[in-house]
């Protein structure tokens, strides 16, 4: 007859396995303890929290749908009946308004001392990408000023391959709007449209607003090979000039007129060399034939040439992807890899932990059978 042997309670042996395992239970709260934090934080940084004040020294601001942005990470939402207010002094961060955001039903957005000078990096203080609208309020008795780095407009709103950003900018407070190189100071880039700046669509209803641009750019309108896209000044008090070879109002250097309807009185233009004070830009001749009416309060309704080039078309279809491109959330989605990677070092560590039981639990084992027989 086999006699089967029962390990004993008191069995050194079987006393360790129940150590194992409790130290085992240890070490798995212990490190959900260490690294919750980790994760907790990662979803409330995800999560949109209510606003009405946005300040640029914070970071770049992305306004991504209509009554939402973005900033430094953290997502918020902001009342579009009332508008998001702007603020703040920087030179190393800028505003963009996403492709298509507020069609239909503009975003608003007042601007409230708000100082961008990005000119010595690389980047725009204001773009507004194609197919987007807003509604720019200057608050009472505010300042504002935009300038931005070479081959950006200060306030940019561009056409690309007929899907035309869209500003009309309201309020009785200033601002000043200052293009870089081959910039409007309120209008086309020649960095956004591959050396065709086309303005967008700009409305000016009233403030005091001053816009002039880089070289080769128009105050308000196109940049470096630019028209001037469609422009209405209609009250406030304007003063626009343009650099080099570029209209105060209208077309960059070599640029057309567009289509502009100015019938403010209080308007002050002038045009760089060569180039119509209120028209179109110098050596505009250089475009193929096409037609547009300008319609200005002082001048007789004049036809210029407006027909793109084929390169236009060709470098707006590209530009376009890369406006659509553009639309995604770069901190959403680091924010959502954030928490997976937190979940993967968790579970990384807990099997590493339940192998390292099972192999002593395993010695553990063998040594009770060794010490039974």
């Amino acid at each position: 007859m086999i006699e089967r042997k029962v390990p004993r309670t008191d069995d050194p042996g079987r006393g360790m396995s129940y150590a194992v395992k409790s130290k085992k239970t240890m070490f798995l709260l212990g490190v959900f303890l260490l690294i919750s934090p980790v994760l907790f934080s990662q979803m409330a940084m995800a999560e949109e929290q209510p606003t009405d004040t946005l300040n640029i020294e914070n970071g770049n601001i992305s306004i991504s749908e209509v009554g939402k942005a973005t900033q430094t990470g953290n997502t918020y939402t902001f009342s579009n009946d009332r508008g998001l207010r702007l603020t703040g002094t920087s030179d190393q961060y800028g505003i963009t308004v996403r492709y298509g955001v507020g069609t239909g039903n503009p975003v608003k957005l007042k601007l409230d001392n708000l100082q961008i000078d990005t000119s010595k990096n690389d980047l725009c203080a204001f773009s507004i990408l194609e197919n987007a609208s807003v509604v720019i309020e200057l608050m009472d008795g505010t300042d504002n000023r935009l300038t931005s780095a070479d081959y950006y407009a200060g306030l940019q709103a561009q056409n690309l391959g007929g899907k035309a950003g869209e500003v009309r900018i309201t309020g009785t407070g200033a601002l000043t709007a200052i293009g870089g190189r081959g910039s409007a100071g309120i209008g086309g880039a020649q960095n956004i449209t591959h050396w065709y700046g086309t303005g967008g669509n700009i409305t000016i209803d009233s403030g005091t607003i001053t816009a002039a641009g880089g070289e080769e750019g128009a105050g308000i309108g196109g940049g470096y090979k630019g028209d001037g896209g469609v422009i209405r000044i209609s009250g406030g008090m304007v003063t626009a000039r343009g650099g080099k070879y570029a209209a105060g109002i209208g077309g960059g250097h070599y640029g057309l007129a567009g289509s502009l309807d100015t019938t403010s009185e209080n308007i002050n233009a002038q045009g760089g060399d060569g180039a119509d004070t209120i028209g179109n830009g110098a050596d505009y001749t250089e475009k193929n034939a096409g037609e547009t009416v300008i319609d200005v309060q002082q001048s007789t309704d004049v036809k210029v040439d407006t027909a793109p080039t084929a390169r236009s078309a060709q470098t707006a279809s590209s530009r376009e992807e890369e406006a659509r491109q553009d639309t995604t959330e770069p901190v959403m989605k680091a924010g959502a890899g954030s928490i997976i990677l937190s979940f993967g070092l968790l579970l990384l560590l807990m099997g590493a932990e339940l192998g390292l039981c099972k192999r002593m639990e395993k010695h553990c084992l063998e040594d009770e059978r060794s010490q039974g027989q």
